[in-house]
């Protein structure tokens, strides 16, 4: 894209020792803002496609909690996302063979067109994107953000491994309760 960008200066110094961070944040607000821009004339949308590209890369015939894991969110959010997918004949609910409760997600013949158009956008954005930065920088940096994205996540730890003595997770809206 040929935006002009804003030349306005931030002082970092603000927050030490969050280079990373924000500089991550600031970016990916940057590429999902262009790519949304890009995706608006066909029809297309961030909030609609991630969900199509992650079904697109799960196994066929993932669950709502399947994806819902993949994408780091939580389950009650897609059924909205879910239902506009379904409504456009995007994405389809298969019953689940093994449990009557769970339905299979599976991209139909519209939503793996729509997947192909969003590759080819997204594609054309990131090698604009790119364009800055030398090969060997590319491969550098894609190495040190799927290793950051490989390490385990602290909160996620915690639940799966309480502290010995810690009393079981409760969920939103309930209370431990601690015999005297």
């Amino acid at each position: 894209m040929t935006e002009a960008r804003a030349s306005i200066t931030l002082d970092e110094t603000r927050f030490p020792d969050m280079e990373l961070t924000l500089r991550i944040m600031r970016l990916a607000t940057l590429w999902r803002t262009r790519l949304d821009r890009a995706l608006r004339p066909h029809g297309m949308t961030m909030a609609l496609m991630r969900p199509l590209a992650y079904l697109t890369m799960l196994p066929d015939g993932a669950t709502q909690s399947d994806l819902a894991c993949a994408m780091n969110v939580d389950c009650s959010a897609l059924v909205r996302v879910l239902d506009m997918l379904e409504k456009q004949g995007l994405v389809s609910r298969q019953p689940d063979r093994q449990d009557r409760r769970a339905k299979r997600l599976m991209l139909t013949q519209a939503g793996q067109a729509q997947c192909a158009l969003f590759h080819q956008i997204a594609t054309g954005l990131e090698h604009e994107n790119r364009a800055a930065l030398p090969p060997e920088t590319i491969a550098t940096l894609i190495t040190g953000l799927t290793t950051l994205l490989a390490s385990p996540d602290p909160a996620t730890e915690a639940l799966q491994n309480p502290l010995p003595d810690a009393p079981p997770h409760a969920g939103p809206g309930q209370e431990h309760t601690h015999a005297p």
